[in-house]
């Protein structure tokens, strides 16, 4: 699915992440995430340039995982640039 797709799709949810804030992945992870912080809710959709949607995160680990570099994915178990990644904002604001 294209980033351009992605956000089409955005402009069809029937919610409103303000008032129904989702909850970011990193609330249930084992082993935790860098630079997540459990009292935020998801704030990003986040494409990887090999398996397409990745789970929500919440802002403080976008930041983290733009800072980082390298992300490793766990789907291909292959690191890629994080620049390559695409980061698209529930709020529809770049």
């Amino acid at each position: 699915m294209t980033t351009q797709a992605v956000i089409e799709d955005l402009t069809h949810l029937d919610f409103n992440p303000a008032d129904n804030p989702p909850q970011c992945e990193g609330q249930h992870h084992a082993r935790g995430l860098s630079g997540h912080n459990p009292a935020e809710p998801a704030a990003f959709i986040v494409m990887s340039p090999c398996c397409g949607v990745k789970p929500l995160q919440c802002a403080s680990r976008v930041a983290a995982m733009r800072e980082s570099g390298l992300l490793y994915c766990g789907s291909c178990k292959v690191e890629h640039l994080a620049s390559r990644y695409t980061f698209i904002p529930l709020d529809g604001e770049q």
